[in-house]
């Protein structure tokens, strides 16, 4: 197998040269662990990590670049390539919002698993009524303080951040986590965690952090050493 690193690595680096920034984005994005996690998830159905035979031709797809569907125009009226990459950021898409809540009750059931109780979008923590973050632990997290987090899940592909992703894996998600301090005034009550994730499977680095400190939390408390790689994998698959 060391023996064929070489060789692979150079074709890497020249599909890269090769490559316009919407492919080079793509490319890096789909060549971290954390976004082929769910392929090494066992597809059994009461756990929730089977998927359907178009989910999954859809999200082999979308991370080789495959052909998926006719040219059309979007009822936002957007034309849709044969990629359907659109659907992953079109504000008329039911899929954010699935994504967004299948996150969020991973991490509310994986705290759940170490014994540390939580409620989802917590009434009364901000001066604004309308803005609550997605979730809250009711016994301390770290230093005495509960934790506050808040789940982005965003396109990887998303013109606005498409430079920075053509340089720097996870930019995306680590923008997304840098607008959520509009929750700062957590800080001192709580312990805030900006959670970002982009659609082809990057975490950001505070989404990592946390999904190691739970994972790790998790494996203690059940004696099931891999429990971390299954939180990733549920958190792949999800996303």
């Amino acid at each position: 197998m060391l023996w064929d690193t070489p060789p692979v690595e150079s074709s890497s680096r020249a599909l890269l040269e090769q490559s316009l920034p919407t492919e080079k984005a793509r490319l890096y994005a789909v060549s971290t662990k954390e976004s082929g996690a769910w392929l090494n998830a066992l597809p059994v159905s009461t756990l929730g990590n089977r998927l359907d035979d178009n989910s999954f031709k859809i999200s082999v797809g979308l991370r080789l670049g495959a052909k998926l569907c006719e040219t059309h125009i979007c009822r936002c009226g957007t034309k849709v390539d044969s990629t359907v990459r659109h659907g992953l950021a079109c504000k008329h898409s039911a899929g954010g919002h699935s994504r967004h809540d299948a996150l969020n009750d991973i991490i509310h059931r994986a705290l759940t698993s170490c014994q540390v109780h939580n409620v989802r979008e917590p009434n009364g923590l901000m001066h604004d009524g309308n803005m609550r973050p997605d979730g809250l632990t009711l016994v301390p997290w770290y230093q005495g303080k509960a934790l506050a987090w808040d789940v982005a899940v965003v396109d990887t592909l998303a013109q606005t951040y498409l430079q920075g992703s053509t340089n720097q894996v996870g930019y995306t998600a680590n923008q997304a986590e840098e607008k959520k301090r509009k929750y700062e005034e957590l800080e001192g009550r709580y312990l805030f965690c900006p959670v970002g994730f982009e659609t082809y499977g990057v975490f950001g680095n505070e989404a990592r952090e946390l999904v190691e400190k739970i994972g790790k939390k998790v494996a203690a408390r059940t004696g099931k050493p891999r429990s971390l790689s299954f939180l990733k994998q549920k958190i792949s698959i999800g996303n």
